[in-house]
């Protein structure tokens, strides 16, 4: 069974927007999903629910065997399980220092004493975080503000983690570092599910991709086969992953095979 279940979603907009339509979807523990699709496609509203700031209209969501409601207590729940780190970290940070806006999560969610502590060096060691604890969010490069407002959210120890656009307006360094953390979870088998623009890095690093049009999912499989499907690609507004293009221009065999060899070259 999967950890998470969504069958037949569908989420409307108080204007009447529907965002999303008939969406199923099933992620499974410690799976590496990315969404991709274009602006408006539905990706950040997909990840609403999911984290139960909204809640679909229609439709079932399960999660780790049990069906999520529209209930306070349900809620809460899936609050400690799933973590939701926004595209835009300023919509997050707003204590007076680093390290007070790390822990206001882990704090009241009942975390204490030493437990607390452990928590908070561990992911302060794997955000980099440590050295910018007493300082002032405001005063923060835009990619320190993200590597803090992933380890305020891996402070609740959520089973899932989703990241929004987790690379938008980083530079390469930044973007290494933001890499380096997914890794980092990886290993300890946390489930990671992402949005981004970055079709490259979906290729190389993604083991499912969804891909997203107008609310619905027009495609779900894994990234080295769905990202040479032209038609999908332009159907979903996307592009080519570059090392797909050069393969095809050299007229290159393009199994994952092959393609392995080819990069190691």
């Amino acid at each position: 069974m999967a950890y998470i279940e969504l069958e037949n979603i569908s989420f409307e907009y108080p204007n009447q927007t529907l965002a999303l339509n008939q969406i199923n979807l099933s992620v499974e523990k410690g799976q590496k999903l990315a969404v991709v699709g274009e602006n408006g496609s539905g990706k950040s509203s997909l990840f609403l629910c999911l984290c139960g700031i909204h809640y679909p209209q229609s439709g079932r969501y399960i999660l780790d065997g049990e069906v999520q409601k529209c209930k306070r207590k349900d809620r809460n729940k899936l609050f400690t399980k799933v973590g939701y780190v926004f595209q835009d970290p300023e919509v997050q940070l707003f204590a007076s220092t680093v390290e007070k806006d790390i822990s206001f999560g882990a704090i009241n969610a009942g975390m204490k004493g030493e437990a607390l502590e452990l928590c908070m060096n561990e992911v302060m060691a794997m955000t980099q975080t440590r050295e910018l604890k007493n300082k002032p969010p405001h005063q923060l490069s835009y990619g320190q503000k993200k590597r803090v407002a992933i380890a305020g959210v891996l402070a609740c120890k959520p089973e899932v983690l989703l990241l929004d656009e987790p690379f938008a307006w980083l530079d390469a360094q930044q973007k290494k570092n933001t890499i380096q953390i997914l890794d980092d979870l990886h290993q300890q088998e946390k489930t990671l599910v992402i949005s981004t623009h970055d079709i490259n890095f979906v290729y190389e690093w993604a083991d499912k991709l969804v891909v997203m049009k107008e609310g619905q999912i027009l495609a779900t499989g894994h990234p080295h086969e769905l990202l040479k499907d032209e038609d999908l690609i332009e159907r979903a507004g996307l592009e080519m992953p570059l090392v797909l293009q050069l393969t095809k221009k050299l007229s290159l065999d393009s199994t994952p095979e092959s393609m392995a060899a080819f990069l190691k070259v």
